[in-house]
């Protein structure tokens, strides 16, 4: 290196140091602020409640440093040459040298030489370090308490709401998450419901062609082929009971099998709900699908409601006639998903129902829940269709059913005649004739004749004695083992024809049987149109005769 050039570099070197420790200095200054800003708007947050919790990001606070650095760039003093070459002759005492040399070019005259030979001679002995020395560890200590000042507030002062902000806040957030969750609670069963509306349909469909098999097998009897008839007619037996095994349901059941209240109990609401649980049981909505267009007219008016009052008003009405409905849901028609569309419609109702306060946020929530209360509606309506249609399967199932065990009956005394209904349509057509068949009214007969059911009656008998008849008793064989009863005669048996033991086993098992038919119905599922043939076969079972006490 030339001896020309290290008065130059000193100055360099200086200048850059000068630069460097006023950025330096500007960005300590710009931490330590914006650190302090950031201390007063945590607490003012806190306590003040000026921000909810939800909107109090943290991540906010790794922008402290690039706002700094940002600051520091654009406010600290830029060091100019003549400033390194002042703080270089204050430092070595050299009476402006550096100076007049980081003028030099500046300057005329025969002493430049001169200057830059002294400043070149000075330069060796002077250290840029010495000039402009870094001392940062009381900055860096300083900094790191404010950052430590600022963790501790963050993490240890708790949030407060003077003036109820953070609790309105909190309330708004947690309806329009709410409000989320309906909405996708109802795209995703509304997904569902159309694969499950398409099972139905075929399954209600197989259900009409198995009713049409079943006339069509009524149709085909033969008074005279008992046996085969009774092949055929357990043949239709068994796959009804395997569709309605698939369409009932414990709910269903005891939805249709409910009885309408006394009109007393509940007045006119009580007597609305009576008529759509008849309609339901029956397979019809429209008692409840008026019901549905009333309150989603009630809701277009509360959308279009131009003061407060006036949408309270409405909500308030809707309400009413969502929680009807619901109540009828859970207490009537049992249905779970039927209930559960019409609970985040009153839901949605509560969340569009609110006073918009916050301008932009609050009109966004109402409109997001009107949205919401829209399609619960609409899901409640398609629920409801869906559920009308298993009712109105099983009511189907059941009365083919019921005309099965007629024409059971009729095949069991030989008089199941397919011919004799040839003009019969429709399963009730069936079933009033086979009743009719089974009460003797399609007969001509007296009783006791070759055709026709008859009047029934005694027949008649001749009581008198040509060939003088004897009254006599025929003895009993007796074989060997226990009898548990022995009748000898016609008169009333008495005490000694018991064996006590026995005849109480005999009670015991009875009663066993009988108190267990009920139950082994209801765990099988058995159809109800085979139950009071069921209940029937055991009810007819002798009563136990209790022995008198010795």
């Amino acid at each position: 290196m030339s001896d020309a050039n290290k008065a130059d570099l000193l100055l360099q070197r200086v200048q850059r140091r000068l630069k460097a420790a006023a950025f330096g200095r500007s960005a300590y200054l710009s931490a330590m602020g914006t650190l302090s800003l950031a201390i007063a708007g945590v607490l003012a947050a806190r306590l003040l409640g000026l921000i909810p919790p939800s909107g109090q990001q943290w991540e906010w606070l790794l922008a402290i440093p690039v706002v700094s650095l940002i600051l520091a760039a654009i406010f600290h003093n830029r060091a100019e040459r003549t400033v390194a070459a002042q703080k270089v002759d204050a430092h070595a005492g050299t009476h402006d040298l550096f100076l007049t040399l980081a003028t030099l070019n500046s300057s005329a005259g025969e002493y430049q030489p001169l200057v830059t030979h002294a400043a070149e001679q000075s330069a060796e002995k002077i250290r840029s370090a010495d000039v402009v020395p870094f001392r940062i560890q009381h900055q860096l200590l300083r900094l790191t308490a404010a950052a430590a000042l600022l963790a501790l507030v963050v993490w240890q002062v708790p949030q407060l709401d003077p003036f109820g902000k953070v609790e309105a806040t909190l309330k708004a957030e947690k309806q329009q998450e709410e409000v989320a969750s309906i909405r996708r609670a109802n795209k995703s069963r509304q997904e569902q419901l159309k694969k499950d509306v398409q099972i139905d349909e075929e399954r209600s469909e197989q259900i009409d062609k198995q009713i049409e098999g079943l006339k069509s097998a009524f149709r085909e009897m033969k008074p005279k082929q008992q046996q085969s008839n009774s092949k055929v007619l357990q043949s239709q037996r068994q796959a009804l009971n395997d569709q309605w095994k698939m369409v009932s349901s414990e709910d269903l059941q005891k939805m249709l099998s409910q009885q309408a209240l006394s009109q007393q109990f509940g007045g006119a609401r009580a007597q609305k709900m009576n008529e759509w649980l008849k309609d339901l049981q029956q397979g019809k909505t429209e008692g409840l699908q008026k019901e549905m267009e009333k309150a989603k007219e009630t809701m277009d008016a509360m959308m279009e409601a131009k003061t407060p009052e006036d949408r309270q008003k409405l909500a308030s009405q809707l309400r009413k006639q969502l929680q009807d409905m619901k109540k009828f849901s859970s207490e009537k028609a049992g249905s779970s998903e039927l209930s559960s569309a019409l609970d985040k419609a009153l839901k949605a109702l509560d969340a569009a129902a609110q006073q918009p306060k916050d301008g932009e946020s609050s009109e966004e929530l109402t409109e997001e829940a009107m949205q919401a209360l829209k399609e619960s509606l609409e899901l409640s309506r398609e629920e409801l269709q869906e559920l009308a249609r298993s009712a109105g399967d099983i009511q189907k199932l059941e009365e083919a059913m019921k005309t099965l065990r007629e024409a059971e009956r009729l095949n069991q005394q030989g008089q199941l005649d397919g011919e004799q209904c040839e003009g019969c349509q429709s399963l009730e057509d069936y079933a009033q004739m086979y009743k009719q068949m089974m009460r003797g009214n399609p007969g001509d007969g007296e009783g006791m004749g070759e055709k026709g059911f008859g009047k029934g009656g005694e027949a008649p008998e001749d009581n008198s004695d040509p060939e003088g008849y004897k009254d006599e008793k025929s003895k009993t064989q007796v074989q060997a083992g226990k009898v548990l009863l022995s009748i000898k005669t016609k008169e009333y048996a008495s005490e000694k024809d018991f064996d006590p033991n026995e005849l109480r086993q005999y009670q015991e098992s009875v009663t066993t049987i009988k108190a267990g038919v009920q139950a082994a119905i209801e765990s099988e599922q058995v159809p109800p149109g085979y139950v009071e043939g069921i209940k029937g076969y055991f009810d007819k079972l002798p009563a136990p005769v209790s022995p008198a006490t010795p």
